[in-house]
């Protein structure tokens, strides 16, 4: 009932993400400044986030779809130019671990994202564009004393060029061109390769998209927010294809390292569109990681299989499954799964609630499994 509560006051916004093939769309380029995905939306991507993604409830109902896409521009309208868009965003969510527990319980609020955001395509045929944000960004709360981070800085911040419909150049700091771009940034599959919410890097990446396929390629140098001992320089490509239609089954393949690591990562993964705005996404990898001190290289395994059920516009019903195991020479593995609720009430607004519950399997070892709730807010302009 808490959760339902909080849900009906607060709000935030969501990215288009992978799950969203259940709209038909099995390209990311159709709504994101970035073909891969993540980032900004385009003037159009707006519109589908207003007339597809988000409940139409508390519109007026004398609005029709195109009044609702006319006012899903930055200034509650369609800007008059085509050079600049902008937009401005906020996300945190309430953690909440051991919940009930009156020894362990611990609750902390975190403020992901705050940050501003600004996209430039210009030419003859729109084929550049600057793209860059900057904003603050959570400080990780495994540093030590002594160690810092940056509390601000850029996440994306590249040059585009199109040369025709089927390929385009990007250089500059962007996410690696790798596997599911899923929501849970704490997702085995995104923790593994390294890819989550602050490990961009500063590359160049290459797309490409003809039919039925789609691809990229990215070399990249690591990020200049890091000490350059600690930058993972390698690089990654991606492969996928439609299927059916409606569906995209792929593969990725990522090499990195800095003075410290060797990370080789690979993976296949595939995203079904089940109608109606509902979808399955599923993702099967594995990470070798070899220390620079030795020869040593272990290999983790890690699954992820998550559906997204629509019942009715702009509400969705999350199942999340994951499986990791740390070294496949070992038997013990962890399983995650849990519950979700998403809400888009209005364009601009978000409202999400999940449940995880983290069980540990260790040989001759019993250990009582670990829960953990978070409600999450995100508010964009």
């Amino acid at each position: 009932m808490l959760i339902i509560i909080f849900l009906l006051i607060f709000s935030g916004f969501s990215w288009g993400y992978a799950n969203f093939i259940g709209h038909g769309y099995t390209s990311c380029i159709n709504c994101h400044f970035n073909p891969f995905g993540n980032g900004q939306l385009t003037d159009y991507g707006r519109a589908v986030s207003a007339t597809a993604i988000s409940s139409r409830t508390f519109y007026p109902k004398s609005w029709d779809e195109e009044k609702i896409a006319y006012t899903s521009g930055f200034l509650f309208r369609q800007p008059k130019q085509k050079l600049i868009r902008t937009q401005i965003n906020y996300r945190g969510f309430s953690l909440v671990t051991n919940p009930g527990s009156s020894s362990n319980e611990e609750r902390e609020w975190i403020n992901m994202q705050f940050d501003a955001r600004m996209a430039l395509r210009f030419g003859e045929k729109q084929q550049f564009l600057f793209a860059a944000d900057y904003g603050k960004v959570p400080i990780p709360s495994e540093l030590t004393e002594g160690e810092s981070d940056q509390e601000y800085r850029s996440r994306n911040l590249y040059l585009g060029y199109r040369l025709n419909s089927k390929f385009g150049l990007y250089a500059g700091l962007m996410d690696k061109v790798y596997g599911l771009r899923v929501i849970e940034h704490i997702a085995f599959s995104r923790i593994n390769p390294q890819i989550t919410q602050n490990d961009q890097t500063y590359g160049v990446a290459g797309h490409f998209l003809d039919g039925e396929w789609e691809g990229g390629v990215h070399a990249f140098v690591g990020n200049y927010y890091q000490d350059p001992d600690y930058r993972m320089k390698g690089a990654s490509a991606m492969l996928e294809k439609t299927i059916f239609s409606t569906h995209r089954v792929g593969a990725s393949f990522l090499n990195s390292k800095n003075d410290y690591l060797t990370l080789t990562s690979y993976a296949v993964h595939g995203r079904f569109n089940l109608k109606e705005g509902s979808s399955l996404l599923a993702e099967l990898g594995q990470t070798e990681k070899s220390p620079e001190e030795d020869s040593s290289i272990t290999t983790a395994r890690y699954g992820l299989l998550q559906t997204y059920l629509r019942p009715f516009r702009g509400f969705y019903v999350l199942a999340n499954i994951e499986y990791l195991k740390n070294d496949i020479s070992s038997r013990d593995y962890i399983v995650r799964w849990g519950p979700g609720l998403q809400y888009f009430p209005i364009q601009r607004i978000e409202l999400r609630a999940d449940i995880y519950d983290t069980r540990n399997i260790i040989s001759n070892t019993s250990i009582k499994d670990s829960w953990m709730y978070l409600i999450q807010t995100h508010i964009w302009l």
